[in-house]
């Protein structure tokens, strides 16, 4: 009675792994199939890269106190719908400065600003090399950025307890504005499923002409058009329909 037993349960291990095995093969096949014959595919991007603001006069205190360029880390999740070389989909992007500045005030107080942006776009692609192991597209976004100005103490930063008190730890100025763009980029695949590529833009941030003020007098960090550029490495998963 043990050995049956033995066997059954073995079996039952044994053909799920070979069933889903089988199920990620059928799907890899579908998606190089789709790719092959230009039948729709879904594909999902992560994206990590530089967003470069090499002219914008960042002026986090007041607008006597600017300096000029802007690094920040980008990260950023699309999603597509390819049909033969076109590609139509949309995306977010999250990116934060690089530095962190120091801000008006009481020296005691060591108050600091930091700054992040958000975006929300949506995206358009024509691919005008379609090898079999790779691929080129040129494309364009549409979409609105939010960027996060926070000024902050030291009291704030490092509290003397682990009591959480009710309210924001930071005086916050937000700023919203539309965001369009000029990309261009390519792929290698790897895998019937997967590619890595980079993509490289050039766009507009059209932000308020006068910056947005808190209460104490601090000023958003950026206002009117801003140049952005962004270099970014590519992550993709694509699935056929």
């Amino acid at each position: 009675m043990k050995l049956p037993f033995a066997l059954w349960a073995l079996a039952c291990m044994i053909l799920p792994s070979v069933a889903h095995a089988e199920d990620t093969s059928r799907a890899e096949g579908r998606a190089l199939a789709a790719r092959e014959r230009g039948l729709p595919l879904t594909v999902v991007e992560l994206d990590a890269g530089i967003i470069a603001l090499p002219a914008a006069e960042v002026c986090p205190g007041s607008l006597d106190d600017c300096s000029t360029g802007e690094v920040s880390l980008g990260l950023g999740l699309r999603n597509l719908y390819e049909f033969g070389a076109i590609g139509v989909g949309a995306g977010i992007v999250w990116g934060t400065t690089l530095r962190t500045d120091e801000a008006r005030g009481d020296d005691s107080l060591l108050r600091e600003h930091s700054r992040r942006y958000f975006l929300v776009e949506t995206l358009f692609r024509y691919s005008y090399l379609k090898l079999p192991d790779a691929e080129a597209w040129v494309g364009t976004c549409l979409g609105l950025v939010s960027i996060r100005d926070a000024w902050g103490v030291d009291k704030d930063r490092n509290p003397p307890s682990d009591v959480k008190f009710v309210g924001p730890d930071a005086l916050v100025v937000g700023s919203e504005g539309l965001a369009v763009s000029l990309a261009a980029g390519g792929s290698y695949i790897f895998a019937d499923n997967f590619s890595v590529g980079g993509t490289f833009r050039y766009g507009n941030w059209v932000l308020p002409g006068e910056p947005n003020t808190s209460s104490l007098g601090d000023v958003a960090s950026l206002s009117g058009r801003v140049d952005v550029f962004d270099l970014v490495a590519t992550v993709a998963y694509r699935l056929a329909l």
